[in-house]
């Protein structure tokens, strides 16, 4: 699957969270040694485990919130319930079907064998919709249906020319770099300059028909 490795990195992440949280929970509740070498020892000992829980946290702070840049994420206090959400692979953003997940991840592979088009007066879920049907076509066995799917997919295509002539390229991954450059508090006003940009993903996008199909 598209997401495979980001949901194994999601269960190592929380894994080792809740590794380290078990480890500092159990030096809490072991007694405090009465001999003053051994309690200096115990003291260090919870510190290294209490640093240890710190950075778990925030490496799993970060990633949950990957859309905000690392360096504005600095708390390493208790994951809230949403960011804990974010970690599991059994919830949004893993059940993104292959056409959607493209379209978040434009620098990924299926987006990056794919153009940028100018469609305007489609919404997204339509554009996607076209997109999909027509490569449906295209990996079908008969001609005919294939012959029509490739039509509608040369049209779709073709609007990637007013793309590059309003922004120079219609290369998605040249987009996602844009979007990675700018900070986030602009990435609104980004977004609004992009509003009729979609993407158009093609044969090659696929190795393997049956996300699509």
């Amino acid at each position: 699957m598209p997401l495979q490795q980001m949901a194994d990195t999601c269960r190592d992440t929380v894994v080792l969270l809740e590794k380290n949280l078990t480890r500092v929970m159990r030096l809490k509740k072991h007694p405090v040694p009465e001999n003053a070498d051994e309690k200096k020892k115990h003291t260090r000992t919870l510190q290294d485990a209490e640093r240890s829980l710190a950075q778990a946290r925030l490496s799993a702070r970060r990633l949950a919130l990957r859309h905000v840049e690392k360096s504005q994420i600095v708390t390493t206090d208790a994951l809230s319930e949403n960011e804990s959400e974010l970690l599991q692979p059994e919830g949004p953003p893993f059940h993104l079907c292959a056409f959607c997940h493209a379209w978040h991840c434009l620098n990924g592979y299926a987006a990056a064998q794919g153009v940028m088009v100018w469609l305007p007066d489609l919404h997204p879920a339509s554009v996607v919709a076209l997109n999909a049907r027509a490569l449906k076509e295209i990996f079908s066995d008969e001609r005919k249906r294939v012959r029509q799917g490739r039509a509608v997919l040369n049209a779709l295509v073709q609007n990637r020319l007013a793309v590059e002539e309003k922004f120079r390229t219609w290369r998605p991954a040249d987009f996602a770099d844009a979007l990675r450059r700018w900070p986030p508090a602009q990435r609104k006003t980004l977004r609004e300059k992009m509003d009729g940009v979609a993407l158009i993903l093609l044969p090659d996008s696929f190795p393997d028909k049956k996300y699509v199909m």
